[in-house]
């Protein structure tokens, strides 16, 4: 039986224009699932993830198991919006095992789909598109001190106010990063942290962070993913904002959390796509939780344009948006033309073309890509 819905898989191995560190991981190359649908029409989509393994326990490995074991399945049964919705409902266990595996499925499905119908993604979802201005963060990573000041300083320079250190588990070092923002600290620049899983007890973080600057509103993932009673802890006895991303990988991970001390970090690759991304901001809209729409570093601008959804759905009322650096930080860019973040970190919505065309709008260098 010929199939009306067909996968293809890629790598996209690109370097980065600078090496990227933080207390998990260090990157200097692109470690992306690129996913092409075909649909019977002989329409095609598009769909990206960036699978990581101290995230949600996912590789190129593994994304490529769950689309060999469910190709059948999704062919079988997707033909439209409404039939997707149906296999992930269906399928909400093994998607939660694997959502940057799914991701890349779904973005490339839901690209075809917009085409096939001739709408914008955002049409094809019910969103109404924004004329607004997403504004994006600056981010630090834990760089070498001459690396790190160059960097702020083209941030400031440039006029980015959102801002995100990250922290290196070194005292001196990490208060010697503060140095940089203390004079410019002001009610038009917000600084948050982000630790990356740094600490293992709740007394050796709290000790630490009361030993940094007070320039801060928020501190990022500082315990061990999913240490659901001690992030509670920590929250109430430092008075701080918490920023859940590895500990929210999935919707029943928000039981574990009480009070208004948290604010999610909504990846689209790490939380399965787009619709599921959808779901889980509904529900923190829903128990007062506040949101960021993240990204993971080396994204292209597939992923970019999927979270730019998530930002129009959320009516632009995140507290932050990351990601959107295209060539900024990539040697090179997946698509002809890079959807990123202007000179002040602003993208203004109602000028961007791509999100006037079918699906995602984007242009794919297929040429680029490697077969996986």
């Amino acid at each position: 039986m010929r199939r009306t819905l067909t996968f293809e898989e890629f790598s996209f191995p690109v370097p980065f224009k600078r090496v990227f560190r933080h207390s998990s991981a260090s990157r200097k190359l692109a470690e992306n699932y690129i996913v092409r649908a075909t649909l019977k029409n002989q329409i095609i989509g598009w769909g990206e993830s960036c699978p990581r393994e101290y995230v949600t326990g996912e590789t190129i490995a593994t994304c490529k198991k769950f689309l060999r074991n469910n190709r059948d399945s999704l062919a079988e049964s997707i033909t439209d919006l409404a039939s997707l919705n149906t296999w992930i409902a269906d399928h909400g266990d093994e998607i939660d095992k694997n959502p940057s595996a799914f991701c890349a499925i779904e973005l490339a499905i839901l690209d075809g789909l917009g085409k096939v119908h001739s709408v914008p993604l955002e049409t094809l979802l019910g969103i109404e598109p924004l004329n607004a201005t997403t504004i994006y963060s600056a981010v630090l990573g834990d760089s070498p001190f001459p690396v790190y000041w160059l960097l702020a300083q083209r941030y400031r320079a440039r006029g980015f106010r959102n801002v995100k250190i990250k922290l290196s588990g070194n005292l001196s070092k990490d208060r010697r990063k503060f140095q940089i923002w203390r004079d410019v600290h002001s009610k038009d620049r917000t600084i948050r942290i982000d630790a990356n899983n740094l600490w293992t007890t709740v007394d050796e973080c709290s000790d630490y962070v009361k030993r940094l600057p007070n320039i801060f509103w928020a501190i990022e993932e500082p315990l061990k993913p999913r240490d659901f009673e001690g992030l509670a802890t920590l929250a109430e006895r430092l008075e701080v904002n918490v920023i859940l991303d590895e500990s929210v990988t999935r919707l029943n991970d928000l039981d574990h959390y009480r009070g208004d001390n948290w604010i999610l970090n909504l990846r689209i690759s790490k939380l399965g796509g787009i619709l599921r991304a959808i779901q889980m901001a509904r529900a923190a809209k829903s128990r007062g939780f506040k949101t960021i729409v993240g990204a993971h570093v080396g994204e292209t601008s597939i992923l970019t344009r999927a979270a730019v959804v998530l930002v129009q759905y959320l009516e632009n009322s995140q507290l932050a948006t990351e990601g959107a650096f295209g060539t900024h930080l990539l040697t090179e860019d997946l698509v002809t033309e890079p959807l990123q973040f202007a000179r002040d970190g602003g993208l203004q919505l109602s000028q961007t073309n791509c999100l006037l065309q079918p699906g995602l709008g984007l242009n794919v260098k297929v040429d680029l890509l490697k077969p996986s």
